[in-house]
């Protein structure tokens, strides 16, 4: 008896101590189905713009501000017991073990468990003015700078999504040519070319620093007298600009240096391609270490060293960015054309893969589609997929393509345009 005690007693233990561990289980499970969705959830948010811009519609953006998990575990257990008696119905009998049984008592252990969990979480939309400020604004260097460095994609995708035109203008601000990031022109070869020539001078985002003036210009004798009353000021951030006129004493002024950015050349690729054709401006201040001529300037050509029998000098390039709105335009537009009943695959070259092989052509890197969205077609792998206006429209999942680079840019574009207050604080749909 005592051992069938013992072993209702270990079943028990055995029961709620494996409460714990299902609790564990129940949480990781639930939490990788959250971030699946969530994957999912941000995958078909681009999709379906791209798909709507595509077709000329609105765009509309939804999120998640906020989810709760629940999980319960709730446990029973205990023993049941039958006493066996001679005579129940006195004490003295109930006391005394009928002659039949076995023992004075048959104890049962019984446990019981249940588990459940679910998620509630709140979607709101995102069209309201503090969004759709920043999303309708052209894109600040500052941010094709980050997503830049970040390496997400190579530079030639990047700013064949950010970049809507180039102009060449020399110093009386004549404009020599323009090439304008449109697929459906005809001269959107030309725009290709150009933005590779400026991928392989290095083009890049260089922070500088605008001097903002605080005080009115000084002497010596002012400054120093005025040093107590500037002290605050200076630890703030504010710094004191020397002004040096010659055949005059210093002057000073109190400068706060706000910072900025602008796209820029690689001095030592650039004179490979333009020569000496391009503003000293339109460099970067970072020296950069000094290197062979680029293969990649030597088989695309000095493109903008000239026009015609005229050479140029003090020539600027002006980069026009556009805003994220206009990139999703871009996009319907590509998306367009790849399933019109005459297709055309917008492609992109990678002038950064043909400078990382050293004994490669560019034959051996030949142009790759930017963006594949198929439309009623069905991928054996897909890396998103959806509906829309009675059609099927899937992103595949492969490396023959952009799409991925393209995808992980627009999701990063989209986050950097979420700023404080973008997000309702109140949610517009609460799912359970």
């Amino acid at each position: 008896m005592r051992r069938i005690y013992l072993l209702g007693m270990a079943a028990v233990v055995v029961v709620l101590s494996g409460c714990g561990a299902t609790n564990s289980t129940t949480f990781r499970s639930m939490s990788a189905a959250y971030r699946e969705v969530v994957e999912s959830y941000s995958n078909d948010n681009i999709l379906i713009n791209v798909v709507r811009a595509s077709q000329k519609m609105p765009v509309s953006f939804l999120d998640i501000p906020s989810i709760m998990g629940t999980g319960n575990v709730s446990a029973s257990a205990g023993i049941s017991s039958t006493v066996y008696s001679a005579n129940p119905g006195s004490f003295s009998g109930f006391l005394q073990p009928w002659s039949g049984a076995v023992g004075l008592a048959n104890y049962i252990p019984n446990a019981s468990m249940s588990v459940s969990g679910g998620y509630t979480f709140t979607q709101s939309s995102l069209d309201n003015a503090t969004f759709m400020k920043p999303f309708l604004s052209a894109i600040q260097p500052e941010i094709v700078g980050y997503l830049s460095a970040n390496h997400a994609a190579p530079k030639s995708v990047l700013y064949s999504l950010v970049v809507d035109s180039i102009d060449v203008v020399t110093d009386k601000k004549d404009v020599v040519a323009s090439f304008v990031n449109d697929p459906a022109k005809e001269h959107y070869l030309d725009f290709q070319r150009v933005l590779y020539v400026l991928v392989a001078a290095g083009l890049s985002v260089e922070p500088t620093f605008m001097k903002v003036p605080q005080s009115p210009v000084m002497d010596e004798a002012t400054m120093r007298a005025s040093m107590g009353m500037f002290t605050a000021a200076l630890a703030s951030g504010i710094t004191v600009d020397e002004i040096a006129t010659p055949g005059r004493p210093k002057r000073y002024q109190l400068v706060r240096l706000l910072p900025q950015f602008r796209m820029c050349l690689n001095r030592t690729d650039g004179l490979v391609l333009f020569g000496d054709s391009l503003a000293p401006s339109m460099y970067c201040a970072e020296a950069f270490k000094a290197r062979a001529p680029s293969r990649t300037a030597t088989e695309l050509g000095k493109l903008l060293a000239g026009s015609g029998d005229q050479t140029y000098k003090n020539l600027s390039i002006n980069i026009k960015l556009r805003s994220t709105r206009n990139v999703f335009d871009f996009l319907g537009q590509v998306v367009s054309m790849q399933n019109a009943e005459k297709p055309t695959i917008v492609k992109i070259f990678n002038p950064e893969a043909l400078e990382a092989k050293p004994n490669s052509t560019a034959e051996d890197f030949p142009p790759v589609p930017l963006f594949i969205v198929h439309k009623n077609q069905r991928a054996a792998k897909m890396l998103t997929a959806l509906e829309y206006r009675g059609a099927t429209y899937s992103i595949p999942d492969d490396s023959d393509s952009f799409s991925k680079e393209v995808m992980v840019l627009l999701s990063q574009l989209l986050t950097l345009n979420k700023i404080a207050g973008s997000i309702p604080a109140s949610p517009s749909v609460l799912v359970k």
